[in-house]
């Protein structure tokens, strides 16, 4: 007769923790740099630096959310950022060859689909963690971008009003039509993880796959799923970045991997799964865009915004660790 592990909490209780804590750590955080922001530079709290704030991690948004649920199961993919950018090649190289609109959107998210599907199919199938095999195909689709692009950028798109202008540079008031879509794509994965039982499932997976796997979850399936939808969102993204800069740079999305990560993990989002928010993570994506616009504002050098995003990495994964720590010595 098969048995659970007792050392491990049930998976229901485990999956649906309470989260409040975690996002209350996060909001006085974001707090703490808003009043940081607002001491050390007047212009810091104009609404005009807001939008731009909003709209500067945008792009980077639509990855946190596919890789924080991606993580929330157990899995991680670190190949995002160069689906972005072969997605926003791909969406550019299209309409540049006057195939349409329609079909260069579909290509592109197509491509991002493929490529999140290649990534949760391999890693299922030779039974390796998704780390490895998108650590492996970072550099693949990086690669397959810059020979399609020749290792430049792709200019000279045709002209499209609805595309272009409407969608890419149009919005209300300051806040953007991509934003909007952001934000519409977020709040849809929050309810969906919360209050669904696909997002139920996901959580237990990650919490404990073993015991999710004797109750009758397909663990395989709902990580090869959760790996595509990773890979649709970055290709989403690198459309909206086509539609929002009119070109698209095969080298686009470089480090982006480490960004998200860290938006993610300040989030809350448990690196070992089962645990996490989309609304932790946009809180963490927050504090990652309102410390890369202060670097700004402060005449810091923009060649220290990663490395500023890695010491926050860091500094989160200690926290981790040290809540873990506190955690196991409790129980």
């Amino acid at each position: 007769m098969n048995t659970i592990d007792t050392q491990q909490e049930p998976v229901a209780s485990k999956a649906w923790r309470p989260r409040g804590f975690d996002e209350l750590g996060i909001v006085l955080a974001l707090i703490l740099f808003l009043l940081i922001g607002a001491l050390t530079n007047p212009y810091f709290l104009t609404f005009t630096n807001l939008a731009g704030v909003l709209q500067n991690i945008t792009f980077l948004g639509f990855l946190c959310i596919g890789v924080g649920l991606t993580l929330m199961s157990g899995e991680i993919d670190i190949s995002v950022g160069s689906t972005f950018g072969l997605c926003a090649v791909v969406t550019a190289l299209v309409l540049k060859s006057d195939y349409g609109l329609a079909a260069a959107v579909l290509a592109g998210l197509a491509v991002g689909l493929a490529c999140g599907l290649a990534n949760g199919v391999l890693a299922q199938a030779i039974k390796v963690p998704a780390v490895v095999i998108t650590l492996a195909t970072l550099g693949i689709y990086r690669a397959i971008a810059l020979a399609l692009a020749n290792g430049s950028p792709v200019g000279g798109l045709p002209e499209n009003g609805l595309f272009f202008d409407w969608f890419g540079q149009g919005g209300i008031g300051q806040i953007s039509y991509i934003t909007i879509l952001f934000i519409a794509v977020a709040v849809v994965s929050e309810i969906a993880l919360r209050w669904t039982s696909s997002g139920y499932r996901l959580l237990a997976i990650g919490s404990n796959p073993r015991a999710a796997h004797l109750v009758g979850f397909k663990v395989e399936r709902t990580r090869v799923l959760v790996l595509a939808f990773s890979g649709l969102m970055a290709g989403l993204s690198g459309v909206c970045s086509v539609a929002y800069l009119n070109t698209a740079g095969p080298t686009a999305g470089t480090g982006y991997e480490l960004s998200v990560l860290a938006a993610t993990i300040i989030g809350g989002v448990k690196l070992s799964g089962g645990r996490g928010s989309i609304v932790g993570v946009l809180l963490g994506l927050c504090v990652i865009g309102i410390i890369q616009n202060l670097i700004v504002l402060w005449g810091v050098s923009p060649n220290w915004t990663q490395g500023v995003a890695g010491l926050v990495l860091i500094a989160a994964m200690t926290l981790t660790w040290a809540t873990n720590r506190k955690d196991r010595i409790n129980h």
